[in-house]
């Protein structure tokens, strides 16, 4: 009768532990989900979509990166003195915006169910 439909179990902070998430990290997705425009979401979409998360941040790394590499082969290595804060910047905004950290765990997680 329910052929199409996949019964995906509720994840419990013991999954998130046996899956590389640290207590610290548990804790800090217990503070995103009390939020109040957090309000009916629970820790298996949180873990969702930090896993969806994971490929745009590395999207994003890359295009901060990209022109560290290229930038010296099209014009005069000087230039990298002043697009290098611009990277470290980037770098660090994408880091803590996307959280980089928890979206690989989560994308790990998500791979293996």
């Amino acid at each position: 009768m329910n052929e199409g439909v996949h019964v995906v179990s509720e994840l419990t902070e013991k999954d998130l532990l046996e899956n590389g998430f640290t207590v610290r990290n548990i804790s800090r997705l217990r503070e995103v989900l009390n939020r109040n425009e957090n309000t009916g979401e629970t820790l298996s979409g949180l873990i969702d979509d930090l896993s969806r998360r994971f490929y745009g941040g590395v999207i994003c790394l890359f295009l901060v990166l990209a022109p560290l590499v290229f930038l010296p082969v099209f014009y005069p290595p000087s230039l990298l003195l002043y697009y290098l804060p611009v990277a470290i910047f980037g770098v660090i905004a994408v880091w803590y915006l996307i959280p980089l950290g928890l979206s690989w765990k989560a994308y790990r997680m998500m791979k293996g169910r």
